[in-house]
């Protein structure tokens, strides 16, 4: 029986390690994203916001990265460069900060893409019903507009390298969790009704023609996730 206790302790933990991670990583999606739209529409104060927003609860996660001291590292770098360019506001037009930039968030993406195993998110990521369903559908939109965001950097960022994530299938993904939800829930049929908007933009993400309506977008849509968020 004490077995028994010990396998259902290990499992809870397993599960929120999960979820906490999905938080962790729509946090740093989420900042990637309004890192690049201060320095694309040149130190819009309410992008600033949201980034300090974030950073300034960066240590929050530092008991869930105490076993991943890489990520927790380059987590913490990456915070102090964005601080110090909030700081300085000359810094948003330094080419040479932004390609540093782009190189850490580029080791932080592969680092957490090693660390995060498909295996981490278990039968009830798949429930439409469940809160983490909705959570992982929030990191696969973030990661998304991260992808987006990252042609508009003017120091070069991914570009249309090889290691440029598969934008087209991201979106389909994301369509297919929004067509399987709870139809009658209004604040996600706002979301679904936002996205098919959306969609049309990210799927010329070459033509990077409209980044301030996405954003507008996914502000509307992240309202929405969370009020149903409250609700389950």
């Amino acid at each position: 029986m004490r077995s028994f206790y010990a396998v259902l302790l290990c499992l809870i933990s397993t599960l929120s390690a999960a979820s906490d991670l999905i938080d962790f990583e729509t946090s740093a999606n989420q900042m990637s994203s309004y890192y690049r739209a201060y320095i694309f529409f040149d130190g819009e104060k309410k992008y600033k916001t949201s980034i300090i927003s974030i950073a300034s609860k960066a240590s929050d996660y530092d008991e869930l990265l105490s076993d991943k001291p890489q990520l927790l590292s380059q987590w913490h770098t990456l915070v102090g460069l964005v601080n110090r360019v909030l700081d300085d506001d000359s810094n948003i037009r330094n080419v040479n900060t932004q390609s540093h930039w782009e190189v850490m968030i580029g080791n932080l993406n592969r680092t957490l893409k090693e660390e995060v195993e498909n295996g981490s998110y278990n039968k009830t990521f798949e429930d439409p019903k469940s809160k983490d369903y909705i959570r992982l559908l929030s990191l696969r939109m973030e990661k998304a507009l991260a992808s987006y965001m990252s042609l508009t950097n003017s120091a070069g960022g991914q570009g249309m390298s090889a290691d440029f994530p598969d934008l087209d299938a991201d979106i389909a993904e994301i369509s297919n969790m929004l067509a399987a939800l709870d139809s009658q829930s209004a604040s996600l049929n706002r979301v679904a009704k936002k996205w098919s908007f959306v969609e049309k933009i990210l799927v010329k993400y070459n033509t990077n023609t409209a980044p301030y309506i996405v954003l507008h977008g996914y502000g509307k849509m992240r309202t929405d996730l969370n009020a149903h968020l409250t609700s389950l």
